[in-house]
């Protein structure tokens, strides 16, 4: 991977250079200039869109410019990701942020509030269900009418992006925040889904290296809380230790797409969720996966696999 990086980074300088030194004075690229610096940081104890109380339900944002005197506004757009429907809607117009709000360089406390949310979209309280997510987007733009981020067309075959992307919802580590991503959910009592649990596979394929009826094999598991609603436990699968991790808010578990590591020499035996789980309570959690979805060590590709995890 590090050599990866190294080829990447090596294969970029070489081909700017390239640019550079060929392309005439009518190049897209202008002379050197600022560019913004606009973070924007979410206040983690309103960061979430709480389904049992939508009403009370706020997004808090703090803003950091490094030259907010060369910012005329910040534009903030928004779109809504349906889980069950795995739809996504256009993007809509949030609101505007006027730059003179900012005090050296800091505006603290903008509120969104769930109506903002909604109207802007054009749903309903009843369209808002666990694990959908609402999305934020930042467009800022200067006086001199650059606009970020924008899609800078070099030639024919090649465009670059005037900003990094962050990773979502860090904007501590980026000097510019493309997008806030906002989870409907349900906070859970203390000490849900958490402590030890039996652990069984119901039904699915056999180890097939290994001589057992299984790939994850029977035993008591401990189910530990890495987050408001992220759950973690350490299992046996082909008879190694596997880390799984799942979400658990509103009814709804959630298993990511999980990539174990265990290959033969090409690709490795991942697994993930297979349709929707439910839950009544923390007694019982049944668990429907897909399992070796890119087929690894020539076995047979996406076979299904039921786990069931009981309290003990």
């Amino acid at each position: 991977m590090k050599h990866s990086k190294y080829l990447i980074a090596f294969f970029l300088t070489g081909t700017l250079a390239f640019l550079n030194s060929c392309v005439e004075d009518s190049s897209p690229f202008p002379d050197f200039q600022d560019a913004v610096n606009m973070r924007i940081v979410v206040d983690p104890d309103f960061s979430t869109i709480n389904k049992e109380d939508p009403a009370a339900a706020k997004v808090v944002l703090d803003f950091f410019s490094e030259n907010i005197e060369d910012v005329e506004k910040v534009d903030l757009d928004v779109d809504f990701f349906d889980f069950s429907e795995n739809t996504t809607s256009d993007r809509s117009f949030l609101r505007t942020i006027d730059a003179g709000s900012f005090q050296d360089g800091v505006l603290r406390g903008v509120e969104i509030t769930f109506d903002d949310i909604k109207n802007a979209l054009g749903l309903e309280v009843e369209d808002f269900d666990g694990l959908d997510q609402v999305t934020i987007y930042n467009t800022t733009t200067l006086k001199d009418g650059r606009v970020y981020p924008t899609i800078i067309q070099v030639n024919d075959d090649v465009s670059i992006n005037n900003v990094t992307p962050n990773i979502q919802n860090s904007a501590a580590t980026t000097s510019f925040t493309t997008s806030i991503v906002v989870f409907v959910q349900c906070p859970l009592t203390e000490g849900f889904a958490t402590g030890k649990y039996r652990l069984e596979q119901v039904s699915g394929p056999a180890d097939p290296f290994f001589g057992n009826d299984y790939r994850w094999g029977p035993g008591e598991v401990t189910l530990n809380a890495t987050g408001p609603i992220q759950r973690t436990f350490t299992g046996k699968y082909l008879t190694f230790d596997q880390d799984f991790t799942f979400v658990v808010t509103c009814g709804i578990l959630v298993v990511p797409r999980t990539d174990t590591g265990l290959n033969c020499g090409g690709p490795s035996f991942v697994f993930e969720q297979d349709g929707v789980n439910e839950y009544d309570d923390d007694k019982e959690f049944t668990i429907t996966l897909t399992d070796n979805v890119d087929g690894a060590c020539g076995q047979p590709v996406g076979e299904p696999l039921v786990l069931r995890l009981t309290k003990i």
